[in-house]
């Protein structure tokens, strides 16, 4: 499965596009290009609190209570959702950024923000055999048996919000591999407040 999601993480870091100009801080909206495709994102879910209920969590995975806290790690910088869309319009539509969805398959199928990316905590753990060719699917490269990450790409973590800790696990196994805190960034808020502002949600489709 891990490798699966390696082949499919690299597939998406194709993605590139022009950005649109407009005005999404007054407006809350997005419009961009993503894998060759038009990306819209507006405050459109008529029912946001029956849709936040799919990204409920008890926490069971990270302790009880499992509140995850403001700031991830040092140095990374928490986002809101505003700051969300303009990395999405800019950083991804310009190809020299991905937003990362760091739930597990399953999780992602209820539902997610479009023009984002799988990418699993798991398949950055140590116990993963294809961790590095993710790593190369993000920009990094290696020299000499070094990894460099001069060319890595700009990371925007999520998962399903605040009573949730994947991407917290996955920004841990980002560090451990040596990835710069000043590259990466965190959506706290994740599907859960994503979700309830009735912003634009993304469904698996078989």
């Amino acid at each position: 499965m891990l490798r699966l999601a390696a082949t499919l993480f690299a597939i998406f870091c194709l993605a590139s596009g022009v950005v649109t100009a407009q005005d999404i801080f007054k407006e809350a909206k997005a419009s961009f290009i993503f894998n060759g495709e038009r990306v819209n994102i507006s405050r459109e879910n008529q029912e946001p609190a029956r849709i936040a209920t799919r990204f409920s969590t008890n926490g069971a995975e990270c302790g009880e209570p499992c509140i995850a806290p403001m700031v991830i790690a040092e140095g990374i910088e928490t986002f809101g959702e505003l700051d969300v869309l303009a990395f999405l319009v800019n950083e991804v539509a310009g190809n020299t950024g991905l937003m990362v969805d760091a739930r597990m398959p399953a999780d992602r199928a209820k539902g997610f923000i479009p023009g984002t990316v799988s990418l699993p905590y798991a398949t950055l753990s140590p116990e993963n055999e294809f961790k590095d060719e993710i790593l190369r699917a993000l920009g990094v490269r290696e020299i000499d048996g070094m990894f460099t990450f001069t060319d890595a790409r700009e990371l925007l973590v999520y998962d399903n919000g605040p009573s949730a800790d994947d991407a917290g696990k996955l920004v841990r196994n980002l560090l451990d591999e040596g990835y710069p805190a000043s590259k990466i960034r965190y959506y706290r808020g994740g599907m859960q407040v994503w979700a309830i502002l009735g912003f634009s949600i993304k469904e698996v489709t078989s």
